[in-house]
């Protein structure tokens, strides 16, 4: 009677809140805080199941085995915590103004509260990256009074002030920006309990891997022989032919694409926008044989062929109809009419509305296209000329920009206006010595404004290289198809897995997958000049890197891992490539400047790599029992098992080394965000296998497996589906 009464809490508690992050998307945060999160019948239900599950450890007589019972007991202690904390933790906010004193805050149901000291802002600054206009930091500097003692408190993003047990954390910024609001916090006892809760999971993990009590060693032992594998898929593109056009030459435009300029408020090379405006017309880096610096440079010098040749991708039959083409290809000029009024505006305009019969993302799609070649005629992508102002702020110029500021010299100004109608000429009359030296001296002008804030030469050239082999399709595509060839392969024989050549061929081409995703994370590591964890794109890199890495380490003991895992790596480079701007380097938002939020992800997307393989492994194991190969799927339900240890385990670090990061970052360790509730809830349903042997229909091999693998529903939902559909603080992961 008390194990269905644990589980079946433990069931409605994923129930409410999988449904509580769907409910708060259409009736909003305060809504779910309310009814759901901060209800009096939730907070019962909490207290039950860790009631019900303390008597049932003790029934059990946990404590006979000692990691397994800290272990539990972590989680009885972090959740004590989270009460403690739900019942004595004051929150609010508090807005300051240069120079003029407080003691008071307002709490979240907007009461008036007091300090017991007072505070003034004295400054507040926006810390941007050398030579950009993106914010690299935001600094309160805070004078705190108590009596008559009077010091300095620095409030910045990752860097929360603490005075008395008040912890004041960066909010927003007024915009003179002589103003904060600042939000506060005041919890000793709450995160005091939770954060020994963190570190009795820490401790009870390593004692439960190394503990003789458990049944690794016994899964391990029954693991370490082959088993084998499943299924998937894929398709191709298509390339386009036209006309020759005029074209620079690809000297002069590889040299042009390493003149530094302003984009996504990075320093970059010229190649970086080429390398986007290309892809974002065509979906490819190149176009009927010609590279992206020569496609951006020609369009910029001869724009009247350009605009009329078949570049922009329009994969919606509704609006090819629209433009008047009868394929997926249209130029610029197709989306004009005679009278130049754009095709596409009514049809928007309909959409807007909710008429008409085409999608607005289809139309979104094809308007975004447009405009990205109005923003190069209008030269938002040409941000190319820096100067260095009195107060030391860093603007940038495109080319012939005509109201330059008066503090540039008049010589500096001619050279602005002037330097490029000087390099058109030269290339077009076909001077290829005098474009290199216009480019030579446009170079100069900007090492001579900016010089320390230019990456140096290897870094351009690294980048240029970057955007290079990050942008082969055809390396994905055969990576994935061969991976597929090799999971098909070993689950046809069995006793291929054994042959030396064999293991040797998988093994290279295994680690050559490695070497590849190495570089591509290493160059964008380098360049963007933080650990590369920090969107959809590069998660999927690392997801990639990790499962690579795990497979070299257990594949001589465990061969046919190799084939799952390339195939899991093979999928994640393509999800990864098909990501669109995610691609893209870019600079670091303020609130993720923490080697916390790096070592998060990392341990969190190892943990799904291992979830990845053990659910392709149980797919496998169901075919097995199906064959009634009862030996093989015994091997295959051990290993299974087996990896469940690591991946539960990662996880649960992972999500709790995301809640000190929050707690550094927004002083708040836990905010039911769909991202972490869904990460409890996938961390919850996985944490169900390991007690298998305690819940009767768990027991049976085909239903244990059939679990498994739909538990990775649970990481799709993680990962993509609060990504898309959900929102959220963290849709931006």
């Amino acid at each position: 009677m008390l194990k269905k009464l644990l589980f079946t809490l433990y069931a409605l508690i994923i129930v409410c809140i999988g449904f509580a992050t769907i409910i708060e998307k259409y009736h909003g945060t305060t809504f779910v805080n309310d009814y759901v999160y901060g209800a009096w019948w939730f907070i019962v239900v909490w207290i039950l199941l860790t009631l019900s599950a303390v008597v049932y450890m003790f029934r059990q007589r946990l404590y006979k085995r000692y990691a397994v019972m800290l272990l539990h007991m972590s989680f009885i202690v972090i959740l004590l915590g989270a009460l403690t904390t739900f019942l004595t933790a004051q929150r609010g906010t508090v807005h300051l103004r240069s120079d003029v004193s407080t003691n008071t805050y307002a709490d979240n149901g907007n009461h008036v509260q007091s300090f017991p000291f007072s505070l003034t802002l004295k400054d507040f600054k926006i810390v941007n990256y050398p030579g950009t206009d993106a914010p690299l930091d935001y600094q309160s500097i805070i004078a705190v009074k108590q009596g008559e003692a009077v010091s300095d408190v620095i409030v910045s993003m990752n860097n929360i002030g603490n005075v008395d047990g008040y912890r004041l954390f960066q909010s927003s910024y007024d915009s003179d920006n002589a103003g904060v609001s600042l939000g506060v916090s005041y919890d000793p006892y709450g995160i005091a309990i939770t954060y020994i809760g963190y570190i009795l999971l820490f401790i009870g993990v390593i004692a439960t891997l190394l503990s003789k009590k458990t049944q690794m060693r016994s899964l391990y032992r029954k693991a370490m022989k082959p088993a084998a594998v499943m299924v998937m898929i894929m398709i191709c593109l298509s390339a386009n032919a036209n006309d020759e056009i005029p074209t620079v030459n690809k000297d002069i435009a590889h040299r042009l694409g390493t003149i530094n300029v302003l984009h996504n408020n990075r320093i970059c090379p010229l190649n970086t926008v080429a390398t986007d405006f290309v892809i974002k017309l065509t979906g490819s880096a190149s176009w009927n044989g010609y590279s992206a610096d020569e496609i951006f440079t020609s369009w910029m010098i001869y724009y009247s062929p350009w605009e009329e040749q078949k570049i922009i991708r329009i994969k919606s039959r509704d609006v090819q109809q629209l433009l008047g083409i009868d394929n997926q290809w249209a130029s610029y000029s197709d989306f004009v009419d005679a009278y130049h009024e754009y095709k596409l505006r009514s049809a928007i305009d309909d959409a807007r509305k909710g008429e008409g019969h085409i999608s607005m993302k289809e139309l979104m799609e094809a308007d975004e296209k447009f405009h990205v070649v109005e923003m190069f005629y209008n030269g938002q992508l040409l941000k190319m000329f820096p100067f260095k102002m009195s107060d030391g702020t860093v603007s940038w110029f495109m080319p012939g920009a005509q109201a330059l500021p008066d503090v540039i010299p008049v010589k500096e100004q001619f050279f602005i206006k002037q330097s490029m109608d000087f390099l058109t000429e030269s290339i077009v009359t076909g001077q290829k010595e005098r474009s290199k030296e216009i480019i030579a001296k446009i170079q100069l002008f900007q090492r001579e404004m900016i010089g320390p804030l230019l990456p140096n030469k290897n870094a351009t050239q690294a980048e240029i290289f970057y955007n290079t082999i990050s942008t082969w399709k055809s390396p994905i595509f055969a990576i994935v198809t061969l991976s597929l060839l090799l999971c098909i392969l070993l689950s046809s024989s069995s006793r291929i897995s054994s042959l030396r050549w064999f293991k040797i061929s998988v093994l290279s081409f295994t680690t050559l997958i490695l070497f590849y995703v190495t570089l591509i994370l290493g160059l964008r590591w380098w360049l963007s000049g933080h650990i590369p964890v920090s969107n959809g794109h590069e998660t999927m890199l690392f997801m990639a890197w990790a499962i690579l890495i795990i497979t070299i380490v257990i594949d001589r003991k465990v061969t046919i891992i190799s084939g799952f895992s390339t195939l899991i790596a093979a999928f994640c480079l393509l999800v990864a490539m098909l990501s669109g701007s995610n691609a893209q380097l870019t600079t670091l938002m303020p609130v993720l400047q923490s080697p916390l939020l790096s070592v998060h992800v990392m341990t969190v997307m190892c943990a799904y790599s291992l979830f990845a393989l053990q659910c392709l492994l149980s797919i496998h194991t169901l075919i097995l029992i199906r064959k009634n190969k009862k030996d093989d799927a015994e091997r295959a339900t051990a290993l299974s098992k087996l990896l469940l240890y690591p991946a539960v385990f990662l996880l649960a670090i992972g999500i709790f080394i995301g809640a000190i990061w929050a707690n550094v970052s927004w002083g708040n360790y836990w905010s039911w965000d769909p991202k972490e509730t869904w990460a409890l809830i996938t961390f919850m349903v996985y944490g169900v296998a390991f007690h298998d042997q305690s819940i009767s229909w768990l027991k049976k091999p085909t239903a244990f497996h059939l679990y498994i693998a739909l538990s990775f529903l649970t990481i799709l939902m993680t990962y993509f589906g609060v990504n898309y559909f959900l929102g959220g603080m963290h849709s931006y992961a």
